[in-house]
């Protein structure tokens, strides 16, 4: 009797037990889809958030204008965002086409955050350039000012060494001061850009030119030795007489000459020793050009 109550015992205990186990299970199972919807409503709600700070960051971009080369980076954000937007919506739903439909989006999403920051990366890049061209550049004239143009022929000469005769030139106008004084700045720099673009034009590919200050220019030849230095240089002289006269104004272009290679090879040296030239054709008469000393030939 005892082992049969026993056993009916156990069996009452047995059958009990299912019901526990599985309310157990549908318990966890509501806790689990619980934060799954919490999860995904968290989602929702951040995606939201930033499609609105990225449209509101984008208006205020557009109106400002300040950089409309930024412009078309900040569209494809503004296209992210609806997106963004679209992503948001189709994940709420839970369905499985709707779940597909919101993979979709979040690829095209990606997409356009992508080529916005690379548009972006470029305009800056681009911003950047035309910052370090303008600082390389004179004003007036658009030729490089005194510091670029000392940066690129001393990397230059450093390269070539002794190995290979380049030629550097100064070139200082005569009777520009003149022009100033009797028709005024204005005039003074239109001539200044007639003397640049007579260079610019006469210039070979490898050749720097700067103005190196008031009505001083100089002219890097590379790899040039005095036969073609002297014809170059003398072709930009007459060039500049008959525009400087053409314009109404009586300026010519003194030039001393100096070239490395042989025993210079350092940009202060051939400086000073083109300066000496040019001091030379100043002392006998102006409107000249004149190789340095031991250079000649």
């Amino acid at each position: 009797m005892k082992h049969w109550g026993g056993t009916a015992n156990q069996s009452a205990v047995t059958d009990r037990m299912p019901p526990v186990y599985v309310f157990a299970t549908t318990h966890t199972s509501a806790q689990s889809h619980s934060a799954k919807v919490s999860v995904r409503g968290f989602a929702t709600t951040a995606d939201l958030a930033i499609a609105i700070a990225l449209v509101a960051l984008t208006i205020s971009t557009l109106r400002s204008g300040q950089r409309p080369q930024r412009a078309r980076s900040w569209l494809f954000f503004a296209a992210a965002s609806m997106t963004l937007v679209a992503h948001a919506a189709l994940a709420a739903f839970g369905s499985a086409e709707a779940a597909d439909m919101a993979a979709l989006f979040e690829v095209i999403t990606l997409a356009l955050f992508a080529v916005g920051f690379v548009l972006l990366y470029g305009a800056d890049r681009e911003h950047l350039r035309t910052i370090e061209t303008h600082a390389e550049r004179d004003a007036t004239t658009g030729l490089l000012n005194r510091r670029a143009f000392r940066e690129v022929v001393a990397g230059r000469l450093q390269k070539a060494g002794h190995a290979t005769t380049s030629a550097l030139a100064v070139l200082d106008l005569d009777g520009f001061k003149g022009v100033n004084d009797s028709r005024g700045h204005p005039e003074g720099d239109r001539v200044l850009e007639l003397v640049a673009t007579a260079i610019r034009v006469n210039l070979r590919p490898g050749d720097v030119a700067a103005r190196y200050g008031g009505d001083e220019f100089v002219i890097f030849l590379d790899r040039c030795g005095p036969v073609e230095a002297t014809r170059v240089l003398q072709r930009i002289r007459k060039i500049i007489a008959s525009v400087s006269e053409s314009a109404g104004a009586s300026v010519t272009a003194s030039v001393g000459v100096a070239l490395s290679g042989r025993t210079m090879a350092d940009l202060d040296d051939l400086i000073r020793t083109a300066d000496d030239a040019l001091i030379e054709v100043k002392r006998t008469g102006k409107d000249q050009l004149r190789v340095a000393e031991g250079f000649a030939n």
